[in-house]
C-alpha cells in the first residue's frame, strides 16, 4: 500500500512500477509530503476496501495526523494520490473513461470554528457532488466544518514515524537506505519541518540520516533540560498544583477527543510574589499535559513595533491565532496587570489604554471561540487589573501562590542542587530561608557553586548557607525575637477567638518580618466579627507591648488595615451607628474619633487574652524563633483548646 501511494505521488497514475522512477517526482513535493504519503499508506495497509471508495466513491472520512503542523502536508499528499487538488477539490488526472473527479480535501479554519467560507463551501460541493470528502486534523475535529463531522463515516488516525518508515523515506527520496536505522523515540518526534532541514538527495543517505538525527537530538535536548520538570515534580505551589494536575489530564483527554472542551478547564490567573515561580507554572503544565506552550505578554506585542498601537493590537492577535493552530495548548500572558484598569486610566492616555484593553477583551472571547487553549494569566497584583479581564469566560479562577513552607524550601534547594550534597539535610537551610521564593533558592545555589568554584573545591553546606544568609538586611537575634512575640501574639489572639490559624513564620530579611496565616472564619462577617479580626490585627502590637513595654513600627501596615476595617465599617458597610454611605475622605473629627475608640477597644481584647494565655504565648515564641515556621498542627498542639470565652465585639 505504501509503495503504491508512493507511485502515485510521483507520477499521478496507478503505474506501480513509475515509483522506482524517481526523476518524475514534481519538486513541489518534498520530504515531508513523502513522508506524510508513507505514513498514510501505513494507516491504509489493512483497509483496502476504504481506499478503493475512497477512488471510486463518495465517503466522508477524517484523517488524524500526530501533530498540527502534519495537517498542511497530509492535505496535499492526499489530494496528489487520489487525484485532486487538496485547495480546490480539482480533477487533475484522467483516464481513458476520462475525467475522474478525487476527493475534496479539507482543513481546520484559521479562526478555531468560524471556518472560512472556502472551506464550508468545498464541504458542501463535495456532499452536493457526491464526491469523496476528507477532513485533515490534529485531533481537534471541532475545528473541521460541522457538516462534516456530521456526516463522518471512517476515522483513521496516522501514526508517528517509525525506524522502518523513515528508511522507506530515505530510500524513496536519496535512492538507497543508510547502514544503520534511527532510533525509535528519535523517529517518533519527527515533525515536518525536521524532514524540510535534513532530507535531501545531496547528502547521501548516510549524510541526510546524520542530518536528521542532529536536528532531533538539538530539538529533544532543549525540550528534556533538567532545568524543565513537569508539574508532578514541583513543590510549593499549593493548591495551583493540584488544579494543575487536573487541568492538565483533562486537557489530554481533550486532545484524545475522549472529553469535549466545555468539560476542560479553559483559564487561570495565578497571582503570587515575584519570584513565585507563575511563569515556570504554566511551562511545567505545558510539559505535564503534553501540549506545547505559546507565550506573549504585553511587553512583547509593544516591543514588535514600538508600542505603536496598531502594530500592537496586531501582534497580540497573532498571538491569539498562533495559538488557535497549535491547540491544544497552554497559552501565557505573562504580566497581566500590565493592561492596568479602564477606570484608573490618566485622560491623557485613556484613549490609547481603553483601545489596548479592549483589544485583549476581543481575543479573549474570539468570535470562533479558543477550543483547546487553556489560556494562563499571571500577575503580582490582581488588583491592578480591568474586572472585565476577570470576569466569567475570562480569568475567572484565580490562585495565589503562596511563598514556599520549610518543607517546599528544602525541595526546592534539593532540585537545583542536583547531585551535589547528596546526603546533606537541607532543613536548617531552608528554615533560614522562609521568606525566599524558587527564585531565591536557584540564585543561593548558583552563588554556592561559584563561590567553590572559586576556591577550587567541592561545593559545602556551608557555601550555601553563606548565600542564603548573604544580605545587608539580615536580622539580628533581638529583630527574630520581636519579630516572633509580634506573630505569636497574632496567632494566639487569632486561635482564641475562633480563628483557624494555618501557619507562622519568620522571614530572613527585615523588611519582610514575618507572616500569620489565617483562614476566614465568615464569608459574610458581622460587625462583631469584624471586631474579632480588629482584635486580631491589633494583637501583634498588643504583644510588643505586653513583651517590651513598647510597640514598634512593625505594626504600621496592621494599623492601617485596621484602620480601614473600622472606617469602613462606619461610613460604607452600615455595621455601626450609621447606614449613609459617604467617603473615607470626608470623615469628620467625631468620626476619627470613633475609629479611635474602636481601635483601643480592640487592642485592649487583643491584651487581655494575651495576659490569659501567656504561658502558652510564650511556648509559641520560643518555637518560633527556634523553627521560624510553625504549622497548623503544630500551633494546636502548642496553644491547647481554647475554653468558650467572650467575642470582642462583647467585650469592654
Amino acid at each position: 500500500m505504501v509503495r503504491h501511494l508512493l507511485a502515485r505521488l510521483a507520477e499521478r497514475r496507478s503505474d506501480e512500477a513509475a515509483c522506482l522512477d524517481r526523476s518524475r517526482i514534481p519538486e513541489k513535493f518534498g520530504p515531508e509530503v513523502i513522508g506524510a504519503t508513507i505514513l498514510l499508506g501505513y494507516c491504509l495497509a489493512s483497509r483496502d476496501e476504504l481506499r478503493e471508495r475512497i477512488e471510486t466513491s463518495a465517503p466522508v472520512v477524517i484523517v488524524e495526523v500526530p501533530h498540527a503542523d502534519w495537517i498542511e502536508p497530509m492535505a496535499i499528499a492526499i489530494g496528489a494520490v487520489f487525484g485532486s487538488d487538496p485547495r480546490r477539490g480539482e480533477e487533475i488526472r484522467t483516464d481513458t473513461a476520462g475525467s475522474r473527479r478525487g476527493p475534496i480535501v479539507v482543513e481546520p479554519g484559521t479562526r478555531g470554528r468560524q471556518y472560512d467560507s472556502d472551506g464550508m463551501s468545498r464541504t458542501a460541493r463535495a456532499l452536493r457532488e457526491h464526491r469523496a470528502l476528507i477532513g485533515v486534523t490534529a485531533g481537534l475535529s471541532a475545528s473541521l466544518p460541522s457538516d462534516l463531522l456530521r456526516a463522518c463515516e471512517e476515522r483513521l488516525v496516522v501514526d508517528a514515524f517509525d525506524p522502518e518508515a523513515v528508511e522507506l523515506l530515505l530510500d524513496h527520496v536519496v535512492g538507497n537506505v543508510p547502514n544503520r536505522r534511527i532510533a525509535e523515540d528519535a523517529a517518533g518526534a519527527i515533525e515536518p519541518a525536521d524532514l524540510r532541514i535534513a532530507i535531501h538527495p545531496a547528502r547521501g543517505a548516510e549524510g541526510a540520516l546524520n542530518r536528521l538525527c542532529a536536528v532531533l537530538e538539538s530539538r529533544l535536548r532543549r525540550s528534556r533540560s533538567a532545568d524543565a520538570p513537569r508539574l508532578q515534580d514541583l513543590t510549593g505551589y499549593g493548591p495551583a498544583l493540584e488544579w494543575g494536575l487536573a487541568a492538565a489530564t483533562d486537557l489530554s483527554a481533550y486532545a484524545r477527543n475522549s472529553i469535549s472542551w466545555s468539560a476542560c478547564e479553559q483559564a487561570v490567573l495565578l497571582a503570587g510574589k515575584p519570584g513565585t515561580g507563575k511563569s515556570s507554572f504554566a511551562d511545567a503544565l505545558a510539559r505535564q499535559a503534553g501540549v506545547p506552550l505559546v507565550a506573549g505578554s504585553l511587553a512583547r506585542w509593544q516591543a514588535e513595533g514600538d508600542a505603536h498601537l496598531g502594530s500592537t493590537l496586531k501582534a497580540m492577535r497573532a498571538f491569539f491565532e498562533a495559538a488557535r493552530k497549535a491547540a491544544p495548548c497552554i497559552a501565557l500572558i505573562d504580566e497581566l496587570d500590565s493592561f492596568g484598569d479602564r477606570r484608573k486610566f490618566a485622560h491623557r492616555e485613556r484613549e490609547y489604554w481603553t483601545l489596548v484593553v479592549n483589544g485583549l477583551l476581543e481575543c479573549l472571547d474570539g468570535a470562533g471561540g479558543r477550543a483547546g487553549v487553556l489560556l494562563v494569566g499571571t500577575t503580582n497584583d490582581r488588583d491592578r487589573i480591568d474586572p472585565a479581564i476577570l470576569r466569567s469566560g475570562r480569568f475567572d479562577r484565580c490562585i495565589t501562590i503562596p511563598l514556599p513552607s520549610i518543607v517546599d524550601l528544602a525541595a526546592i534547594l534539593r532540585h537545583h542542587l542536583g547531585q551535589d550534597l547528596p546526603d546533606e539535610d537541607l532543613t536548617d537551610a531552608a528554615r533560614r530561608a522562609v521568606g525566599g521564593t524558587g527564585a531565591d533558592c536557584a540564585a543561593w545555589v548558583r552563588r554556592a557553586r561559584g563561590r567553590a568554584r572559586r576556591a577550587a573545591r567541592a561545593l559545602s553546606p556551608a557555601d550555601l548557607l553563606a548565600e542564603i544568609d548573604a544580605t545587608d538586611t539580615l536580622p539580628t537575634r533581638a529583630d527574630d525575637f520581636r519579630a516572633a512575640v509580634h506573630e505569636s501574639g497574632h496567632a494566639v489572639v487569632a486561635h482564641a477567638l475562633g480563628f483557624e490559624v494555618q501557619s507562622i513564620s519568620l522571614h530572613r530579611t527585615t523588611e519582610r518580618g514575618g507572616l500569620t496565616g489565617l483562614r476566614a472564619r465568615d464569608m459574610y462577617p458581622t460587625a462583631g466579627g469584624l471586631r474579632d479580626l480588629l482584635a486580631v490585627y491589633l494583637a501583634g502590637r498588643a504583644a510588643e507591648i505586653l513583651v517590651f513595654g513598647d510597640p514598634s513600627n512593625g505594626s504600621a501596615s496592621d494599623l492601617a488595615v485596621a484602620t480601614e476595617i473600622c472606617g469602613r465599617m462606619h461610613c460604607s458597610w452600615g455595621l455601626e451607628e450609621r447606614i449613609a454611605v459617604r467617603p473615607l475622605e470626608a470623615a469628620s473629627n467625631d468620626l476619627e474619633t470613633t475609629i479611635e475608640r474602636d481601635l483601643r477597644r480592640a487592642s485592649d481584647v487583643a491584651a487581655s487574652i494575651l495576659l490569659e494565655r501567656r504561658a502558652g504565648f510564650d511556648r509559641l515564641t520560643d518555637v518560633l524563633v527556634v523553627q521560624r515556621a510553625v504549622g497548623r498542627a503544630e500551633i494546636e498542639a502548642t496553644l491547647g483548646i481554647v475554653p468558650e470565652r467572650q467575642s470582642a465585639s462583647n467585650a469592654s
